[in-house]
């Protein structure tokens, strides 16, 4: 995918660099902050149209445009969501609307190779456009502010599942059924287990840990009964126990919980694991799962949660887990090296 420098694409990128400066204006302690960052988002705002309106006039649409654009103005309202919580936005609205972004984001980035455009409904751009001034009533603290915003909200969610709907039409059930839906539940889950822990409400954040470790089997076994095992599925059910295990790591170095040798020695072997996962499954179109990393991402739980409730053997379960994290990457590496090679003239004719 070539990157093309055309007026369309300048654009966005300037749009992308200037969400920085965006952001560091509301951290910022300066007059007529709301003033001024509302100024800014505006006209970040009103750029993503320009950029959609070059590239139509001039015909300068191009793959990556595609890719980008959304990328960008999901990040603006992404940065301006996270920024104003507490501050006219509560936290479920940002979830809510983030997690919809996400979502529907990664699925579009999927469906790319596919050839697969899903486009734009009028409840979709209703939705860009009520986010926009949501935000702009919260920067300037007008009235009905929290009111605009739900109604944002509202319309995101809505925007969603009808996107989800006509996505179900074109592709059946490789992407949405409902082993997919229970993986990113999963994942959402995430977001909340992290505000809480960081928050120290430990208990509630260990609920939600729970939630997401007992799910961890629901969605593969309803695959396999359903026979809704998918690539993409697969690949994802793998990102959501990456990425709660890393976080979860992080987080308890950071509350005191662990110390930072132990967090790299853990931190370490998990990232190579997941890097080789990906070379495999980027040529083999299967994303491998071995029964070592099976055992330690199951063992990993148990520590974690030994760790937040201090059972007094959880060194022992830490070294285990040491142990099981290891051989993991191992087993991963030796499958990634293991691949079969594919041969350049499998396809190609013998000339005699």
């Amino acid at each position: 995918m070539k990157f093309k420098f055309n007026i369309p694409n300048k654009i966005t990128l300037i749009r992308v660099g200037l969400i920085p400066l965006f952001a560091a204006i509301l951290l910022a302690d300066i007059p007529y902050k709301n003033i001024l960052s509302a100024f800014i988002f505006g006209m970040l705002s009103i750029s993503d149209f320009l950029d959609g309106y070059f590239a139509r006039k001039k015909k300068q649409v191009t793959e990556i445009g595609k890719l980008i654009d959304p990328i960008a103005d999901k990040l603006l309202i992404s940065t301006a969501l996270i920024f104003l919580i507490g501050k006219g936005i509560d936290l479920w609205m940002a979830v809510a609307i983030i997690a919809r972004e996400a979502i529907i984001t990664s699925i579009r980035i999927y469906l790319l190779p596919s050839k697969i455009v899903v486009p734009a409904s009028n409840f979709g751009k209703a939705k860009t456009v009520v986010q926009s001034i949501a935000i702009i009533f919260v920067l300037l603290q007008l009235p009905l502010g929290w009111h605009v915003m739900l109604v944002a909200v509202l319309l995101t969610v809505v925007s969603g599942f009808e996107y989800l709907i006509r996505i179900r039409k074109m592709t059946g059930n490789k992407i949405v059924n409902l082993p997919n839906i229970i993986t990113l539940f999963r994942f959402l889950l995430i977001i909340p287990f992290v505000y809480y822990f960081l928050s120290h409400e430990i208990s509630i954040s260990l609920i939600f840990f729970a939630i997401i470790t007992l799910s961890d089997k629901l969605d593969g076994i309803s695959a396999r009964l359903m026979n809704q095992k998918t690539e993409l599925g697969s690949g994802l059910d793998s990102f959501t126990d990456w990425t709660l295990i890393i976080s979860t790591f992080v987080l308890l170095f950071i509350n005191g919980y662990m110390g930072a040798l132990w967090v790299v020695l853990l931190i370490v072997p998990s990232i190579i694991s997941g890097a080789m996962k990906m070379a495999y499954a980027k040529k083999q179109k299967v994303v491998p799962v071995t029964f070592v990393a099976r055992i330690s991402v199951g063992l990993t739980y148990v520590t974690i949660i030994s760790i937040l409730i201090n059972f007094g053997y959880y060194e022992y379960l830490l070294t285990g887990t040491l142990i099981m994290v290891y051989l993991a990457m191992i087993s991963y590496v030796f499958k990634a090296l293991s691949m079969p090679k594919r041969t350049a003239n499998r396809n190609r004719k013998s000339i005699v």
